[in-house]
């Protein structure tokens, strides 16, 4: 797919990196390593790069994003829902192996499919996310490539991670059938990667794209502040979570709770700039909101992820049962809610007719909106 805006470093910075777009994916930094390094979370380079048409530029998910081409490019249908994107099912799901299910977040889906996979000869690597061995609940871009690794990486912690280094540092080391588990950002960048027809990083060798639902990711160091105001220490934290409309601390000490509402005040600038929920270019998109107790959302978008469910389930990794409307439409609710809310940010820097990077042919914007 050729992109119809094409940029450098120097590009990317003005547009991106100072205007607080950046989501701090990992996607330029991460096949760039001779002129890109990151800064307080921002790319940022500190010699001069002669290209006129950098990777760095095409692959980043702020830039030039044609959503609903590369939506029938990469899952080969049109969606009929705005909120939630091309699908062909929802359903609830959970690990079957009790291990998994409670090291892994919620109902330990993307722990348990990770495992399958690499159990089963499918994959050489997964690129996930894991907390720094420096920094508590820090996470890093980790490539696993063992069921241990994959365990070690379990769990949900809501800060960004640059998890497309991780995916670069894997087909660098030469590892040939990739899993990528992503954010909503994370997502977007590796199909721009998969679909450039500029540069050929090797994105073909990133087989399965696992998205995870998303409402926005928090600053560290706001974060860190929030904590202080709870009278958390980080250290002491044992667990985050988000459920039933609160953020959950967990500690040797007990639980402590805020309201999701009261932590907007730690949101990452970037993510206020994200239309995307549901991780809507993923093979399939995991996530808690709507499932009982216990067990995992799961909305199955792509051929791909329609075989890794079946075989999975058939092979007893996972039980599945059907999700009701009502459980479906908190799903879309939270989407709506979150594709509504920031498009009053995107319009405010942008206008309405660029409407940011979102590249949409007019007879086609009541896809999405």
């Amino acid at each position: 797919m050729k992109f119809a805006e094409e940029g450098n470093i120097d590009d990317l910075e003005a547009k991106v990196a100072y205007t607080g777009l950046c989501c701090y994916c990992g996607a330029c930094g991460g096949f760039c390593t001779e002129y890109i390094r990151y800064e307080n979370d921002i790319p940022t380079t500190d010699e001069k790069c002669y290209e006129l048409h950098g990777a760095c530029f095409d692959f980043c998910p702020r830039t030039f994003l044609p959503i609903l081409e590369m939506e029938k490019e990469v899952l080969g249908g049109v969606r009929s829902d705005k909120d939630l994107g091309y699908y062909t099912e929802i359903i609830t799901a959970k690990a079957s192996d009790a291990v998994i299910n409670e090291k892994g977040q919620d109902g330990g889906v993307v722990t348990a499919l990770l495992t399958y996979l690499m159990e089963k000869g499918e994959i050489d690597a997964a690129c996930i996310s894991k907390n720094s061995d420096e920094e508590k609940w820090k996470p890093e871009p980790f490539v696993a490539t063992s069921k241990e690794d994959i365990l070690a990486g379990a769990g949900s912690n809501y800060e960004q991670c640059p998890t497309i280094i991780g995916v670069a540092n894997a087909i660098a080391d030469g590892k040939e059938s990739i899993a990528m588990v992503g954010l909503p950002c994370h997502v977007q960048a590796m199909r721009k990667i998969q679909l450039s027809d500029y540069f050929d990083v090797g994105g073909s060798k990133v087989k399965y794209v696992i998205g995870l639902l998303c409402t926005e990711t928090f600053d560290r160091d706001l974060l860190l502040a929030k904590l202080g105001e709870l009278g958390v220490k980080i250290d002491d934290v044992k667990k985050f979570d988000i459920g039933e409309g609160k953020f959950k601390i967990f500690t040797d000490g007990g639980e402590i709770t805020e309201k999701i509402s009261a932590m907007k005040s730690c949101m990452r600038e970037g993510c206020t700039f994200c239309y995307d929920f549901a991780a809507e270019l993923g093979d399939i998109s995991v996530g808690s909101i709507g499932a009982e107790a216990g067990w995992n959302t799961v909305i199955i978008r792509s051929e791909t992820g329609k075989k890794l469910i079946d075989d999975a389930k058939k092979a007893g990794v996972i039980e599945t049962k059907a999700m009701a409307d009502d459980k479906i439409e908190l799903v879309r609710k939270l989407a709506s809610r979150k594709k509504t809310g920031n498009l009053k940010k995107i319009i405010e820097a942008a206008g309405a007719v660029k409407i940011l990077n979102l590249a949409v042919d007019p007879s086609e914007m009541d896809l999405l909106l």
